[in-house]
């Protein structure tokens, strides 16, 4: 994910990772090993983290492209980077 974002990322396309079962200290320590620089979400304090069933979410990762208007361009179920790019370019991120 990081590869794509640092190669998308000055043409309008962004990642948010959403992580609601690991704590803060667990999910910041991965993300400072991995040295990912994409935004991640994560649950806040004790408020009920309901992300995955708003979206749908069975299984992780889960990974959404949704467009500058609100819809979703694309689903998937695992980390598929190929059948991404492909959702990419019919949008015209090369």
């Amino acid at each position: 994910m990081q590869k794509m974002f640092d190669e998308f990322k000055d043409k309008g396309f962004t990642i948010i990772a959403l992580n609601g079962s690991d704590d803060k200290e667990t999910i910041n320590k991965y993300i400072n090993e991995n040295h990912f620089t994409f935004n991640i979400g994560m649950k806040q304090g004790n408020q009920p983290y309901n992300a995955d069933t708003q979206y749908g979410v069975q299984a992780y990762p889960t990974n959404y492209l949704i467009g500058s208007d609100g819809k979703i361009l694309f689903r998937g179920v695992g980390f598929e980077e190929d059948k991404i790019r492909q959702a990419l370019a019919k949008i015209g991120i090369k």
